[in-house]
């Protein structure tokens, strides 16, 4: 049996990521490069008398995993039952945009196009219901609504949160929308505001870079449209703006400082939340490429939010879209050395399917969440008949699809694909899930080598507060 490792180096210290306890150890040089002969296979860990007094503490041992299958496959018929979180409700498949990048674009392998299809309030009131019924031990659910965009449909919006008024008003439910930010009516700000909604808004970033991707039907820009709604908002509504968070889509060739001095200077965003990220590159049709350019940037603006986490840079020196960039070392540090490996597990990433945030389409069929394909495939059930619950512990499990390759993988606990990485619109495939191995890994890697930079200059996770 094999120890699996992975070596890490800083300029401050040698490091050993140990995937049997899930444990970051500090090394010598001299333990590093013994480390280094294990992780190649050129050594035992038996032979290295160096590394004895890790193997004395339980550390670097070999592997028990036998066999790939997630611990909750057993509990996951009573969370489906008994622990819905979210749900999202799909209002509407239409949209008065056409962004280059969504999802509905054609752009990608997933059959999905906008249409005129729309939910019908009595799917929708199906919809609650199911949830209501399968979420009675959960605290507090959250009901998102999304589309296309959801404003399309803001007197279904209304009637649902009616209904729900009515229905289970002892019950403690959140509210959340997304939007394109151009259909902000007075009718839709009042309701929002009065239902405490909490609501995200696309905002790429500038007129001129915002006008790229994000256009009307007929190419026109949308930029000039949603700031003079944000604009009105913020003069008439001020409580309410404080509601809304923003999101920028960093698209390839954009140039993301341009990005960044918008958000710092634009007074209306004074105080906005900010979050970025990237195009998605799940099942797309075309590889989506980043320049070096954004590599730097990106860089650059990680490297001074770890500045200024540490106290050596001021906060108000920090991107907006980097001011939450701790959160994916936070919540690994906090898992460290509380995951022992055993011989069944499974690797990292999989949420619980259909218990996390199930997303229902118009028609009321029910799909793990709204990044996957609208196919029979990723299809999990319908609000008619509930969830099929040997489809969802098929996709719990989606590590059997890999499993060769999982078996002896260091990146395993720390792995972050699930089934909408097998997503190639037709079917759950092995080799589409294969394709972003070398990314996730990549990923795990850059947050651990946070991680122990943090740990050299002094920052306490343990006062940190992990978001969740």
């Amino acid at each position: 049996m094999a120890v699996i490792i992975k070596t890490l180096k800083t300029p401050g210290g040698y490091y050993v990521y140990d995937r049997e306890t899930n444990s970051l150890l500090s090394l010598t040089e001299e333990e590093y490069i013994a480390c280094q002969q294990v992780e190649r296979g050129e050594a035992c860990v038996a032979d290295l008398a160096v590394l004895k007094r890790y193997t004395m503490q339980g550390y670097l041992m070999e592997t028990r995993l036998k066999k790939i299958i997630h611990p909750a496959t057993s509990l996951l018929r009573h969370q489906l039952n008994n622990h819905i979180q979210q749900i999202t409700l799909q209002c509407t498949q239409s949209c008065n945009l056409r962004c280059s990048y969504c999802i509905y674009s054609g752009n990608y392998k997933n059959q999905r196009v906008h249409t005129g299809g729309t939910m019908s309030h009595t799917t929708m009131k199906k919809a609650i219901d199911f949830a209501f019924s399968h979420s009675r031990k959960t605290e507090n659910l959250a009901i998102a609504f999304y589309g296309g965009d959801p404003l399309l449909e803001l007197e279904s919006i209304i009637a649902c949160v009616d209904y729900i008024d009515t229905k289970y008003s002892g019950r403690s439910v959140k509210y959340t929308l997304t939007t394109n930010g151009t259909l902000f009516s007075d009718a839709a700000i009042h309701f929002l505001h009065k239902n405490d909604f909490s609501v995200s808004v696309s905002l790429d970033g500038p007129k001129f870079i915002h006008d790229v991707n994000r256009v009307y039907a007929d190419g026109r820009g949308s930029f000039d449209d949603i700031f003079e709604r944000l604009s009105y908002i913020k003069e008439h509504f001020p409580e309410f703006f404080k509601k809304i968070s923003f999101l920028s889509v960093i698209a390839p060739g954009v140039d993301f400082s341009c990005v960044n001095n918008f958000y710092n200077v634009e007074d209306i965003l004074s105080d906005a939340t900010v979050a970025h990220g990237t195009v998605n590159y799940y099942s797309a049709k075309e590889d989506v490429l980043y320049d070096d350019l954004f590599n730097i940037t990106n860089g650059y603006h990680q490297m001074k939010s770890l500045l200024s986490a540490l106290g050596m840079y001021s906060k108000e020196k920090v991107s907006k879209l980097y001011m939450t960039n701790l959160t994916s070392a936070e919540r690994v540090h906090k898992q460290l050395s509380k995951i022992h490996f055993h011989e069944n597990m499974h690797p990292g990433g999989p949420c619980l399917p259909g218990v996390m945030r199930p997303f229902i389409a118009i028609d009321g069929s029910i799909y793990p969440c709204e990044r996957l394909c609208e196919s029979l495939v990723m299809k999990i059930g319908h609000v008619d008949t509930g969830i099929d619950v040997q489809k969802a512990e098929k996709m719990l499990n989606i590590g059997n699809l890999t499993e060769a390759e999982c078996m002896n993988c260091w990146c395993f606990v720390q792995c972050g694909l699930c089934v909408a990485a097998c997503d190639d619109g037709e079917s759950m495939s092995r080799d589409e899930k294969l394709k972003y191995c070398r990314l996730t890994e990549h990923n795990a890697l850059i947050t651990l080598l946070t991680i122990c930079l943090l740990i050299e200059h002094g920052y306490d996770f343990e006062r940190s507060v992990v978001r969740e």
